[in-house]
């Protein structure tokens, strides 16, 4: 499997609220983080961690998918681009957002997922900027 593979996978199994199949995807020393344009940089270190952030998140909303519409592999790197589109859970308000993630692959795990704010930035981190 190359390393972008993972991701479409990632992608249909968050879609289908496969949590426990998605953290099967990570690597168990795995990182996420926010972005800098997020209102609160955070990062999640080990499943465990990861698990709770996604919990957490999926809590809020009625639903919430993911749209990849791009995937741009540098190595053991992946950029992603694409969208989610949510409905709050209390509101019942729909929206749409851009998505514009880093994974860091290491033997086909994801060891580290990193937002971004747009894919220049995205890509420029891959190659180390």
């Amino acid at each position: 499997m190359q390393n972008a593979d993972v991701i479409p996978e990632l992608t249909e199994r968050w879609n289908t609220g496969d949590i426990d199949g998605v953290l099967d995807l990570y690597a168990e020393d795995a990182v996420t983080r926010t972005g800098p344009h997020w209102p609160e940089q955070v990062s999640y270190e080990g499943r465990n961690a990861i698990r709770a952030s996604m919990q957490e998140w999926r809590s809020i909303w009625e639903m919430i998918l993911v749209e990849v519409t791009g995937l741009e592999e540098y190595g053991a790197k992946v950029v992603a681009t694409g969208s989610w589109s949510m409905r709050g859970l209390a509101s019942g308000v729909g929206g749409e957002m851009p998505i514009f993630i880093l994974f860091t692959l290491r033997d086909g795990k994801i060891a580290a997922l990193e937002w971004f704010a747009n894919r220049d930035t995205a890509v420029a981190a891959a190659h180390g900027g």
